[in-house]
């Protein structure tokens, strides 16, 4: 899943980017809020960690613009301004959860993959596909009980084709939910990986190449 974070707090920013880094997530930093609401408007994400008190453009008004368009991706507010009457302005203004600082991390994360669940309508991060067992928030895929070793980049494919199952998913589509805007990465090593979770996981996948188009998880 990939995460966009938007908070000025670079040493706040930098333990909950390595934090998130840490579990598996993919995720943008931006320290302010032009940047990230063009990346917001450029790129796409499975949820939205915000601080409202970012220069450039107020939290609240990436919310705005964020609501009159991409109405269904998950708003995480992170942010000093505790008043009551402040948190029901975050929450009525669209963001789905409301965090005061000071905080702990642990907290952050739990939040975080709470929301990715509800947004997925899971009401747990495991995952049975065929014979597989994944846990998304573990980042673990098991056979018959047994952890089945892959890279995480190669985790994070075949989540997000089990997530779209029977949908076509092209090599772009791919990239774009498993890179940040930091990384290098041709679309074409997409058929590298495909390859190599045939290899791993042999009969208990049916992955079908759609000549021209992508990919299909059935």
């Amino acid at each position: 899943m990939k995460i966009l974070l938007l908070e000025d707090n670079e040493t706040l920013a930098n333990g909950i980017f390595k934090k998130l880094q840490d579990i598996g997530y993919v995720v943008d930093l931006f320290f302010n809020g032009e940047d990230g609401l063009y990346t917001l408007e450029t790129s796409k994400y499975d949820l939205l960690i915000l601080d409202l008190g970012l220069p450039g453009i107020d939290g609240i008004d990436i919310i705005k613009k964020l609501r009159s368009t991409k109405k269904n991706l998950p708003i995480l507010v992170i942010s000093a301004r505790d008043k009551l009457d402040q948190r029901i302005l975050g929450l009525d203004t669209g963001a789905d959860d409301y965090l005061c600082k000071p905080f702990e991390l642990d907290e952050v994360i739990a939040r975080v993959n709470a929301l990715l669940r509800r947004s997925r309508n899971q009401l747990s991060n495991i995952i049975k596909y065929n014979d597989l067992v994944f846990d998304s928030q573990a980042l673990i895929l098991k056979k018959e009980n047994k952890i089945i070793e892959l890279s995480k980049r190669e985790l994070r494919i075949f989540e997000h084709l089990l997530l779209n199952l029977n949908a076509i998913i092209s090599k772009e589509n791919i990239v774009e939910h498993v890179t940040t805007v930091d990384d290098e990465f041709n679309p074409t090593a997409v058929e590298t990986y495909i390859s190599r979770l045939r290899k791993k996981l042999g009969n208990s996948i049916d992955l079908k190449t759609v000549r021209g188009l992508g990919y299909m998880l059935s």
